[in-house]
């Protein structure tokens, strides 16, 4: 059995990263929680970042020896 655990909607933005005074500041985002936790992200948890179409898909890792 699959479940999906939602939690409420807020509104979020990307910002930026200092860039040391040059030109071209990095996009930032930050996601902290305790609604994180509830889906299993825990401190120091590997993941696993999946771009397309437009988004971002976040996934608890397994731990190996060379992502911890």
């Amino acid at each position: 059995m699959i479940r999906y655990w939602h939690a409420p909607a807020s509104p979020v933005s990307s910002g930026y990263r200092t860039n040391g005074g040059k030109p071209n500041p990095l996009p930032q985002l930050t996601i902290k929680g305790r609604w994180l936790e509830a889906l299993g992200f825990t401190k120091g948890q590997p993941v696993s970042i999946t771009a397309e179409h437009g988004q971002l898909i976040i996934r608890t890792a397994p731990a190996t020896k060379g992502n911890v």
